[in-house]
């Protein structure tokens, strides 16, 4: 809707108009220029983190969250020609996914075995073991089960939500307060995947 209502209903190119659409971050808006219009943003994912950190730091995994230095890095290593530059986006990412992987990575195939950093320091283990990011109490969790609701009963009051989430179970222990509820449902109506109608109900849009 947001692409109809300010592009004509095209997906722009420019990054910053990407970015500026509801529900699309960094990755996701530089990954769309690359790929489907050639612009040469840099493409920063899980996998293509792993790789630099292996290949240039000579660390086993990346940090939990992406750095400026890390973004920085990524950068600097993207090739100035464009073609190159999107050609290298998606070697870094496929190399990554396939062969540079987090749990076994195929060494002995990888292209960058003789000049990788984490394979010329012996190929250490992790400084810190990676743990999967918490699920309980985020909004995440809140916002899901918000949307759970709306569509079990298609319509639900908005002074009546906190009531009928809890009543389905689907927060398990997690009673949010008042500010993560407004929070989690005005970002819900702000990305357009929840609307209110006239009597302060949430339904889906039309």
């Amino acid at each position: 809707r947001a692409v109809v209502g300010r592009h004509d209903g095209r997906v722009p190119a420019d990054p910053a108009a990407l970015r500026a659409l509801p529900g699309i971050g960094e990755y996701t808006a530089a990954a769309v220029a690359s790929f489907a219009f050639g612009v040469p943003e840099t493409v920063v994912d899980t996998n293509v983190r792993r790789v630099i950190a292996r290949a240039v730091a000579g660390e086993a995994l990346p940090g939990r969250s992406l750095t400026r230095a890390e973004m920085r890095r990524a950068q600097a290593l993207m090739p100035e020609d464009p073609a190159r530059a999107n050609a290298w986006n998606a070697a870094v990412m496929e190399l990554g996914a396939l062969v540079c992987t987090a749990r076994s990575p195929a060494c002995d195939r990888c292209p960058l075995a003789e000049t990788c950093a984490w394979v010329a320091a012996g190929s250490p283990p992790p400084v810190e073991v990676p743990r999967g990011q918490a699920w309980a109490g985020t909004d995440r969790q809140v916002r899901g089960a918000v949307m759970a609701a709306v569509r079990e009963h298609g319509r639900v009051a908005e002074a009546e939500v906190p009531a009928v989430v809890v009543a389905g179970g689907r927060l398990g222990s997690h009673r949010p307060d008042d500010a993560q509820w407004a929070r989690c449902v005005a970002g819900l109506v702000s990305d357009g995947l929840l609307a209110r109608d006239d009597d302060g109900g949430l339904t889906f849009p039309d």
